[in-house]
């Protein structure tokens, strides 16, 4: 009874093997709780970036996103509150990213709806209504983002430079609004978004789902 308790138990202990950044990695787990295409499917929420390539026509950034946020709806991961909120939170980042990103692809087809999609009381929020009125109100939060950019830059006078520059032209206020969209609006409308900290906490609860897992190489640190 002993030996073929112990057969099922080997039997059913299985291995998968998988990386983080420093090493490889053969980790042995309970076949009976997860399926090797759970581990590899919550193996890839964790490691995977989630960026998706915002050029390319309306369209275009419609279809990727779709497809990627598709993609993380059907991982069959494991079946633990961890990794079940974590499925949560990359489907609210993609989600809410892509919001975003759609408001910015029709920009300037919709200038409202740079207002309508960021909450009250917020720097997006400003650089929306700027980018809406446009004329001076624009230029004048184009000025702002310049010098708040010059604080952190190791070469402002090359950002003033060209802010002067871009002044000079007829066609000022069509770049003004490009440089607000992205480095204003955008980066603010940013920090709002619902972000995910990577800080090792991932995959450390990733190879506790393993029985034990045995180190098969390393690069050097």
């Amino acid at each position: 009874m002993l030996v073929s308790a112990i057969n099922v138990a080997l039997a059913q202990n299985k291995t998968w093997t998988f990386d983080d950044e420093l090493c490889t990695y053969t980790g042995f787990y309970d076949s009976k709780k997860y399926t090797e295409k759970q581990l590899a499917d919550t193996y890839y929420l964790l490691r995977t970036s989630h960026y998706v390539h915002d050029g390319g026509t309306f369209e275009e950034l419609t279809s990727r996103y779709d497809s990627v946020i598709h993609h993380v709806k059907n991982l069959q991961i494991v079946q633990t509150h961890y990794f079940q909120s974590l499925k949560k939170d990359v489907l609210q980042y993609l989600q809410e990213t892509y919001a975003l990103k759609k408001v910015q692809k029709n920009a300037k087809q919709d200038t409202k709806s740079l207002i309508m999609a960021v909450k009250e009381d917020t720097k997006a929020r400003q650089y929306a209504e700027a980018l809406h009125k446009g004329g001076d109100d624009l230029l004048e939060a184009y000025e702002q983002v310049i010098k708040m950019q010059m604080e952190n830059n190791s070469t402002p006078e090359y950002l003033w430079h060209n802010y002067e520059t871009t002044m000079k032209h007829a066609d000022r206020l069509d770049r003004a609004f490009d440089y607000v969209l992205v480095y204003g609006w955008w980066n603010s409308a940013n920090n709002l978004v619902h972000h995910i900290n990577y800080d090792g906490t991932q995959m450390k609860q990733f190879q506790r789902l393993f029985i034990k897992t045995e180190t098969l190489d390393c690069d050097e640190p």
